[in-house]
């Protein structure tokens, strides 16, 4: 399961996601500490040296860097490595112009074990990185106890919590993130899978009557956002129920089948759904289409549906296979309720105009008949 595709689109979801929160927390502290540094800057009467101008020009721009990743929304290898970088060089910024500006290496110092301490939580699914940074931390940690004139033992002491702290986080609370991420991952492919069992139909492997449901739904909510129309057909099969007492209901479900992928192939586009809504009956949502193209649909629909040839040893119409649709192009003020009605009422008006055809209606003075029959 873990060499799934879909297990890595799902971890780099949830990577995505911590990757985010890390950064955001870690870009607050940043900024909280660099607002304190700059207080104390407006308050000394002192002006920056050039170093420190330099480096508190780099903590803005590490800002930036970092504050542009939150505004991703997928995730991204090099970019997320970039920010948790230049964040890493803010810490090491803010502490040198607080030594260098300042004179106060012990300061700087307490500074540098609080970013060592937010980086081993915020890089803990990056080995890499986090070894990265708190080399960083710890090379410029001992470079500022060194200016304390520390003896070699408190030196050593002070120099230990490093390499101490960084592996027993490895070994005890990195594990426990670590393995809480992947059940939340297994979790979350589960949660999804489940969803979308629950709106497939077992037989034809289409959407379902709860999947046409939510799908009409979205197309609505589309429609009335962005002005965008759609068509709404359903679909009967022709004197179904004289197939099944025919040649049994084995047979029928096979018919149901190849009746389901003969929709799918009609309608390629991502944004068409072709669901079955129950028995014998279909339903098929085509966004952004008028009136004009809808017959055009359903002609192609019959066509696709004759040339499939299809025996029926039962019709009163054809030896073969054939549908009625009724469609309904929405109008502004429709709703689940309205719209449906319409498509309803026009399957039946197909039916009982013959079968093998279809009707169209935009609104109850507007209608079309267009007669399907296939030689």
């Amino acid at each position: 399961m873990k060499n799934s595709a879909e297990w890595k689109g799902y971890s780099e979801e949830i990577q995505h996601t911590v990757n985010k929160s890390s950064i955001q927390w870690m870009l607050i502290l940043v900024i909280f500490f660099h607002a304190i540094v700059t207080l104390y800057i407006n308050i000394d009467s002192q002006p920056l040296n050039g170093l420190s101008t330099l480096a508190y020009g780099v903590i803005g721009l590490s800002i930036i860097i970092s504050a542009t990743y939150l505004r991703t929304d997928k995730y991204q290898f090099i970019s997320f490595n970039l920010s948790s970088a230049m964040l890493t060089v803010a810490w090491l910024s803010l502490a040198f112009i607080i030594y260098s500006q300042w004179g106060q290496a012990e300061p700087a110092a307490d500074l540098l074990t609080i970013a060592f301490i937010c980086s081993i939580l915020a890089n803990f699914s990056n080995i890499a990185l986090l070894l990265l940074s708190s080399t960083a931390f710890a090379t410029a940690f001992v470079s500022l106890q060194l200016q304390l004139q520390l003896t070699t033992l408190d030196l050593f002491i002070s120099f230990s919590k490093f390499p101490v702290l960084l592996f027993l986080f490895m070994q005890t609370i990195r594990k426990m993130l670590t393995k809480g991420q992947y059940h939340v991952v297994k979790n979350e492919m589960l949660k999804r899978q489940l969803q979308r069992i629950s709106i497939m139909d077992d037989l034809t492997q289409i959407q379902n009557r709860k999947g046409f449901r939510l799908a009409l739904s979205s197309s609505l909510a589309s429609a009335q956002r962005f002005k965008l129309g759609f068509t709404l057909l359903i679909l009967d099969v022709d004197y179904f129920k004289q197939y099944n007492d025919s040649l049994g209901h084995p047979a029928g479900d096979q018919c149901l089948i190849k009746i389901a992928e003969i929709f799918t192939k009609c309608f390629k586009r991502e944004t068409d759904i072709v669901t079955r809504l129950g028995g014998e009956e279909f339903a098929i949502l085509v966004p952004d289409v008028d009136w004009y193209t809808a017959d055009k649909i359903c002609q192609r629909i019959h066509q696709a549906i004759a040339n499939a040839a299809i025996i029926h040893p039962d019709s009163s119409i054809d030896n073969k296979i054939t549908i009625s649709i009724g469609a309904a192009t929405y109008k502004a003020g429709d709703d689940e309720t309205s719209i449906y009605a319409r498509a309803d009422k026009a399957v039946y008006q197909a039916k009982s105009q013959g079968r093998n055809c279809s009707v169209i209606l935009a609104n109850e003075s507007h209608q079309n008949m267009a007669e399907s029959k296939v030689d």
